[in-house]
């Protein structure tokens, strides 16, 4: 936890960090996954112009959802410079080979942790304060899944309920910090298949993203009863691109 919180940080840390993620991290999820990309609304993401920083929001389907995801805003954005993605603290932080996937796979960008233990009531609140403050800056990127965690579940169109954590945080952020919902779908979680898929001449499912034009956190927030609201009408509209993603793929079936 110390060595991940110096790193976010310190702004020489972070930009040493965000450079390796950019050169590192980045290229090796390209190179798996770029060729089954399928993007739906890129004139939202290349429309963003926030005077802080962004946050994405999206269902949770795969391990990979938001390495994607802020892989292809860096191929078709200007907006990210740092990126943040808040994870459970269970082996990101409680198992050194979590410390040492976290550096591998995002340059301790999985930061900070959220406690669903003891430390909850305590710790939490203070990773809430951090996320807003990263959040304050232009360039800074955050990815959060409303639903918390990962939906295992036959119909991958089917959402898990909302979860307050990303309303609270909208409640805390600047005014015109931005939110960028989407849906993806068609990633796996096993790495050694999505790297063996890239090796196919059949490369496999596509891997679809839809983006919907950005929020104000002004906007989400305004006749909203509370965090959980906010959550859930966020979650809606990810929802309802997975609706339209779900028309699209029964429309070309045969």
């Amino acid at each position: 936890m110390r060595l991940s919180e110096t790193v976010n940080t310190h702004a020489g840390l972070k930009s040493a960090a965000s450079t390796f993620t950019y050169h590192a991290p980045r290229n090796f999820v390209s190179w798996v996954s770029r060729r089954r990309w399928k993007i739906h609304g890129l004139e939202h993401i290349q429309s963003v112009q926030s005077p802080h920083g962004v946050i994405l929001v999206s269902n949770h389907r795969s391990f990979f959802d938001m390495y994607i995801a802020a892989t292809s805003l860096f191929a078709h954005a200007s907006f990210i410079e740092r990126l943040y993605f808040p994870v459970r603290s269970n082996f990101f932080y409680d198992n050194p080979l979590g410390a040492v996937v976290n550096f591998v796979m995002s340059g301790y960008a999985m930061w900070p942790p959220v406690f669903r233990d003891g430390r909850k009531a305590r710790l939490n609140p203070i990773g809430l304060q951090q996320m807003a403050f990263a959040l304050s800056e232009p360039g800074s990127v955050l990815g959060i899944h409303p639903e918390g965690a990962r939906q295992k579940g036959p119909d991958p169109y089917v959402l898990g309920p909302a979860r307050p954590g990303v309303g609270q945080l909208i409640e805390i952020c600047h005014p015109e910090t931005v939110v960028l919902p989407f849906f993806i779908l068609g990633a796996g979680n096993n790495l050694l298949e999505e790297v063996r898929l890239r090796f196919r001449r059949d490369p496999g499912p596509d891997i679809r993203m839809r983006w919907s034009p950005p929020q104000r956190c002004a906007d989400l927030r305004a006749g909203a009863s509370g965090a959980q609201e906010i959550a859930e009408r966020l979650l809606e509209i990810v929802h309802q691109l997975g609706e339209q993603d779900r028309r699209s793929v029964a429309a070309r079936r045969p």
